[in-house]
């Protein structure tokens, strides 16, 4: 999808009707007359008026009576906040005509949109690192496959016919006032994941851009609010809200365009929050404005209703630290390395527990060594081997990661942490 708040609290929605002056048109009303528009102040002096309320504040009224509190207008301080940490992003690809005594040599071009969020900034300098999809940057068709020709728009500065346009030959044309040049510094085709390094940006420099933060917390359960910010149908970065339907699921989706059956699967949170063409790349946040995931897919059909999708930032934020890593390191893309223990792992148990002091539903899996194609994994596991736990030490001793498996994923996960030299100790149990 390279082009690529609705459930909102009821009270919140309520109250925002109500200070507009809602009109409410009953044709059954018991003087047989049309309801006739009321204020607020006229609802505020009607609950003044029942006895023991005669004191009411305006402020204890909307508190009281329409659950209208700090957080309402928070969670819109935090959505804005998020808007500043989010650019629309214009990837212009290059095509041969591969007909003629001209093949290879003439050129035709097209402009995909997507999203992306801010994770590192340096105003002063006009430096940033920027997350994407990989599909937003990536198509195999093209000259060069990986997109050579990446514009990022800041919030406000991302309207098609006023700050930029693009003529009948697919050029970007009047966005010198606008345009953030971005170049690929790490993509991941497999898990759908670029990071976009941009230099010296004359428009960041002048912004208030915002840095976005991933959340700390490695979980994510079902019911949890969240919302998308990205560039819907490429009109520009816009907010969409939902919930976590389903934390942690699997899906297959081809991101080539000459192979048909080039499918992979990708692990995913399907959510409710509305997402559309454009929106990919974008990031989804928590309440508190912490990403959780990166928004990459939806399922279309005329029997579907608010399935989308988003890689979980658990894995997605150490990916991101594998590619910079590398990066800094060599100074290009081509050291990117996951550390693979040549398994494969099945789930022989599941169950599921409600959490009392949490209010949440946890999942457990069993999770065992169902086969071994090499090493490291020869020489140390056996088939059948249940994970208990992994860590990840580096080479001064100094511990990274040290977690419980008790999801499938947590294993494939914990690996993108593991660098040159470090030790990497699972306790299983066996027989």
């Amino acid at each position: 999808m390279k082009k690529f708040l609705i459930l909102v609290m009821m009270v919140a929605v309520f109250a925002a009707s109500l200070f507009g002056g809602c009109a409410v048109n009953g044709r059954d009303g018991r003087d047989g007359k049309d309801a006739q528009d009321v204020s607020i102040q006229e609802i505020y002096e009607a609950a003044k008026s029942i006895e023991g309320n005669e004191n009411l504040t305006f402020d204890q009224f909307l508190k009281e009576y329409l659950s209208y509190n700090d957080d309402t207008v928070g969670l819109k301080s935090v959505i804005n906040r998020s808007l500043m940490s989010g650019v629309s992003i214009l990837s212009r690809f290059a095509y041969s005509d591969g007909s003629g005594y001209l093949s290879g040599m003439r050129r035709s071009y097209k402009v995909y949109t997507g999203s992306g969020a801010i994770l590192w900034l340096d105003k002063s300098a006009g430096d940033a690192y920027v997350v994407t999809n990989c599909h937003v940057v990536y198509d195999d068709s093209s000259v060069s496959a990986f997109c050579q020709d990446i514009r990022l728009y800041l919030y406000g500065q991302d309207e098609k016919g006023t700050n930029f346009s693009i003529d009948l030959n697919n050029d970007i044309v009047n966005d010198e006032n606008y345009r953030i040049e971005a170049e690929i510094i790490g993509a991941s085709v497999s898990y759908d994941i670029a990071l976009l390094k941009v230099t010296g940006s004359d428009v960041l420099k002048r912004s208030d851009a915002v840095a976005a933060r991933f959340s700390q917390s490695s979980e994510v359960y079902a019911g949890e609010y969240v919302y998308a910010i990205g560039n819907a149908e490429s009109e520009g970065m816009s907010a969409s809200n939902g919930i976590v339907s389903r934390e942690s699921e699997y899906i297959e989706l081809n991101m080539s365009d000459i192979d048909e059956n080039a499918y992979t699967e990708y692990r995913v949170m399907r959510i409710t929050a509305p997402i559309n063409h454009g929106n990919s790349g974008g990031a989804l946040y928590n309440t508190r404005g912490e990403i959780i995931g990166i928004v990459n897919a939806k399922l279309e059909g005329e029997d579907i209703d608010n399935m989308g999708y988003a890689l979980p930032a658990n894995y997605v934020k150490r990916l991101l630290k594998l590619m910079y890593d590398s990066y800094a390191s060599n100074g290009n893309n081509s050291g990117v390395r996951k550390a693979f223990l040549n398994i494969a792992t099945s789930v022989s148990d599941s169950y599921s527990r409600y959490n009392e002091s949490q209010g949440v539903a946890e999942i457990f899996d069993t999770v065992r060594v169902e086969s071994i194609s090499g090493a490291p994994a020869r020489a140390n596991l056996q088939n059948g081997d249940i994970f208990k736990s992994v860590k990840i030490t580096d080479s001064q001793g100094t511990v990274k990661e040290d977690i419980k498996v008790t999801r499938r994923y947590h294993v494939q996960d914990v690996m993108f942490s593991v660098r040159l030299g470090d030790t990497v100790t699972m306790t299983v149990e066996r027989g």
